[in-house]
């Protein structure tokens, strides 16, 4: 919280005035009244959030570089620019895979957002050598999944970056981020898009007859017709109903965020730089995070179930 310091009348030093009460004062003298101040001082300070631009980036790869090819090995579908400081090299082959997609689809939206806005100090944020390294200073080594860096995928990475924050999967939007695990012992980092029912109909908010979500994301490595593409993901306890889409089933539903990463990343307004103080270990002894290809096979259940046909 950001305060404002000022000298006290007494010999006791100094006294801190948030910048909230000051705002929440502020917002009674204009409009009159408590119950309509607090209306005003709630919406001034709500968190904004970057899941329209998400989702201009998830509309913008789909329809420029959707169904390029999975691997492992390789990791975005073309070179992503990062302001005047260079840009990030892309596969010559351009294919992808399940969390690098991740990193494209949010660098995708910081270029957009630039562009919309002229605002170039997202770029600013962190060095584009942060979105390059593995280590516990690198933000890309905090989505490639480390549970010595505390980061269960892209919203914890967000979040122990000042980008974003978790939140539980009730309480996701069109936009977010998803790290989970299935019951075959895989696992997928996609971009959220909306919950489902038993049919695939989708919602924007949660409900009682919400089974599962749709997502975006790379997979498919054993599939003919692989790369950036949607999914309907189903939880394990509803089975793996009929729909006419590309599924995904066995996903393990769980509050724990180290089973179903779940979060949101937050507008560049309320992005807050901060010091990683996350781990009791010094961070020069840690190795550098290793992506596990086993764990994300890029193998969704439909393509498991064509391969035993």
């Amino acid at each position: 919280m950001m305060t404002l310091q000022c000298n006290s009348p007494s010999k006791s030093g100094t006294w801190k005035v948030s910048v909230t009460v000051l705002l929440l004062l502020l917002a009674i003298l204009l409009t009159g009244g408590i119950s309509q101040a607090t209306e005003t001082f709630e919406s001034a300070t709500k968190k904004q959030y970057f899941d329209k631009y998400i989702l201009k980036a998830v509309d913008h790869i789909y329809n420029n570089y959707r169904l390029l090819g999975y691997d492992i090995k390789e990791l975005y579908t073309h070179s992503l620019p990062y302001g005047k400081y260079g840009e990030i090299v892309g596969t010559p082959g351009r294919e992808t895979m399940c969390v690098a997609a991740q990193i494209e689809v949010i660098l995708t939206a910081i270029e957009i957002y630039a562009r919309e806005t002229g605002d170039k100090s997202v770029f600013d944020f962190l060095p584009i050598a942060s979105w390059k390294g593995y280590s516990y200073r690198d933000i890309k080594g905090h989505i490639w999944v480390n549970s010595r860096f505390r980061s269960s995928g892209t919203p914890d990475a967000l979040k122990n970056f000042g980008m974003g924050e978790v939140v539980p999967f009730e309480q996701l939007r069109p936009g977010a981020f998803i790290n989970f695990s299935r019951n075959n012992r895989t696992g997928h980092a996609v971009t959220f898009i909306s919950f489902i029912d038993q049919k695939g109909h989708e919602y924007s908010t949660h409900n009682s007859s919400v089974v599962g979500f749709k997502y975006f994301s790379a997979q498919g490595r054993k599939d003919p017709v692989s790369g950036f593409d949607y999914r309907y993901a189903v939880f394990k306890k509803y089975g793996c109903p009929k729909m006419p889409y590309k599924h995904d089933c066995g996903l393990f539903y769980s509050r724990k965020q180290t089973l179903l990463n779940t979060g949101r990343m937050f507008a560049p307004t309320d992005w807050q730089a901060r010091r990683l103080e996350l781990i009791d270990e010094d961070p020069a002894s840690l190795p550098d995070s290793v992506f596990d290809s086993d764990f994300f096979s890029g193998d969704t259940v439909e393509i498991l179930e064509s391969l035993s046909e």
